[in-house]
C-alpha cells in the first residue's frame, strides 16, 4: 500500500517531468556535495554524498509518485494545463514587439525628464 502509484495512469505527464527534474537535482546536488567534501575522509564523503542524493534526490522522487497531496496537485495541474489558451506565435511576436517599443519609449522619456531636470539644477539653482 505504502508503495502503490496514487491514481496512476493519471498526471503521468506532470509526474514524469516532476521526476526528471527531481533526479536531475538530486544528481547535481550529489556531484556538487561530492567535490565539495574532497578533503574528507572517503566514507564522511560517501555518507555526505549520499546523505544529499536521499534527500534531494530519492526523497522528492518518493513524494511525487506516491504521496497523495502532491499526487493530487500534479494531477489537477495537468488537467488545468490541457484547458489553457496557447497564443499563436504571431500573437507572441506581436506582443513582444509592443513591449519593447513601449520599454524603449519609456526609456527615453525617463532619459529626457532626468535631462531636464539636471539642466534645470544646474542652470538655474545652481545645484549639482
Amino acid at each position: 500500500m505504502a508503495l502503490s502509484l496514487y491514481k496512476k495512469g493519471q498526471g503521468t505527464a506532470a509526474r514524469s517531468i516532476g521526476g526528471v527534474v527531481v533526479l536531475l537535482l538530486g544528481g547535481w546536488a550529489a556531484r556538487q556535495m561530492w567535490f565539495a567534501t574532497e578533503g574528507w575522509a572517503l566514507g564522511a564523503q560517501v555518507f555526505a554524498t549520499a546523505l544529499v542524493a536521499f534527500a534531494l534526490g530519492a526523497l522528492p522522487l518518493y513524494l511525487i509518485l506516491f504521496h497523495q497531496t502532491i499526487g493530487e496537485l500534479l494531477i489537477e495541474t495537468q488537467q488545468e494545463m490541457r484547458k489553457v489558451a496557447w497564443s499563436t506565435r504571431e500573437e507572441v511576436t506581436t506582443s513582444t514587439i509592443v513591449v519593447v517599443v513601449t520599454v524603449v519609449l519609456l526609456a527615453l522619456f525617463i532619459l529626457a525628464t532626468d535631462t531636464i531636470v539636471y539642466w534645470l539644477m544646474w542652470d538655474i539653482v545652481g545645484l549639482y
